[in-house]
């Protein structure tokens, strides 16, 4: 099947990846590619998907004002226009441009958008636009995602994220130090602040890894706690180092504070053997359950502490358990696949 992949037009689809969405898109393009499928990404410069890679076009404007913006539209549109011209038998959008969904609806091909994101404003505009002439698939990856998009677009399907189970090694004795661990992106949305105050307030150890996100967010309310023996930072770590940071701690600890779409970092510390106290937003309650981990309020210190005793009475077997059972990538990608399938045959049927 030739299956087109419009990737996130922010960030390079590469290792140390930027995001969930940046290595969840790298998965099913990598997953695709091996099942023997023609993929072709349309990707920013240095990215390293297999299969074949289209660029967006680049920007010429350096100054963030109003000629930049209106270049990032243009080039990306044409961007668009060029990929969609191509011959697909499906297309499956995971940028978070609004002209994406735009174009999309009035090409010509088998469209899938999933929504790795809340609605976001840029987003609500574009479906907005074609919610009264719906001509693709939509996709959530969690129930909370599925229903919020559904309050203005009359169907939206679930097909949950999924991890590459194979890269993450479980570990099911803790040995090393009693640490709890944390990683993602460092910004004002995942709670990181908020969580660092509860764990200074129980005196306990809390390593951080993820990318800088937010300059200002982390120079005033991060870094000074950083001075602290109770934390420490250790940078923006690929896979592999990320697998070795999060299986050698006691516990994993979730605190975002926006509806999490889906938590792509629960899914990673249960394929660790390591249970999850998170925070409960977002789509944590459908990761998680009673054998795996304990949901919390981050605005409750009591709370935070029933959690922390809770989690440290879990088997790490059964944690990888879950993860085996609901978070493989495999799964993912079947599902995907049996939809472009569906949508390719009801094409072919129509066509005929």
């Amino acid at each position: 099947m030739k299956i087109g992949i419009i990737c996130h037009d922010a960030f390079p689809i590469a290792q140390p990846f930027q995001g969930g969405l940046e290595m969840i898109t790298f998965l099913i393009v990598k997953e695709l590619h091996h099942r023997g499928h023609e993929v072709t990404s349309l990707c920013l410069k240095g990215s390293t998907l297999p299969g074949n890679m289209v660029y967006y076009e680049e920007i010429e404007s350096a100054e963030d004002n109003l000629e930049y913006q209106l270049e990032e539209v243009a080039a990306v549109s044409k961007s668009l226009n060029n990929f969609l011209l191509r011959d697909f038998d499906v297309v499956q959008n995971h940028s978070l441009h609004y002209q994406s969904i735009i174009l999309g609806n009035i090409s010509h091909h088998n469209f899938i958008t999933t929504f790795h994101t809340p609605v976001f404003s840029f987003l609500k505009v574009a479906i907005d636009v074609v919610a009264s002439n719906v001509r693709q698939q939509f996709i959530g990856v969690s129930d909370c995602i599925s229903d919020l998009y559904g309050k203005t677009l009359p169907k939206v399907n679930t097909i949950y994220n999924g991890i590459d189970l194979t890269i993450w090694k479980p570990k099911f004795e803790v040995t090393e130090g009693f640490y709890y661990s944390w990683s993602g992106r460092i910004c004002k949305e995942k709670g990181l602040d908020e969580l660092m105050g509860l764990c200074l307030k129980e005196d306990i150890t809390l390593k951080i890894a993820g990318p800088i996100s937010d300059t200002d967010y982390f120079e005033s309310q991060i870094k000074p706690l950083l001075t602290l023996d109770n934390f420490e930072y250790v940078g923006h770590l690929h896979q592999k180092e990320l697998n070795e940071f999060i299986k050698k701690s006691r516990g994993y600890i979730f605190s975002s504070i926006w509806e999490e779409p889906y938590g792509l970092v629960i899914a990673e510390a249960l394929a660790c053997g390591v249970p999850v106290l998170a925070n409960k937003v977002g789509a944590a309650p459908e990761i998680l359950e009673r054998k795996s981990g304990f949901l919390f309020d981050i605005k409750n210190l009591e709370s935070f502490k029933q959690g922390l005793n809770y989690i440290d009475s879990l088997s790490r077997r059964d944690c990888r358990n879950r993860a085996e059972n609901f978070c493989s990538h495999h799964s993912m990608v079947d599902k995907y696949e049996a939809l472009y399938a569906q949508m390719s045959s009801k094409y072919l049927e129509k066509a005929v």
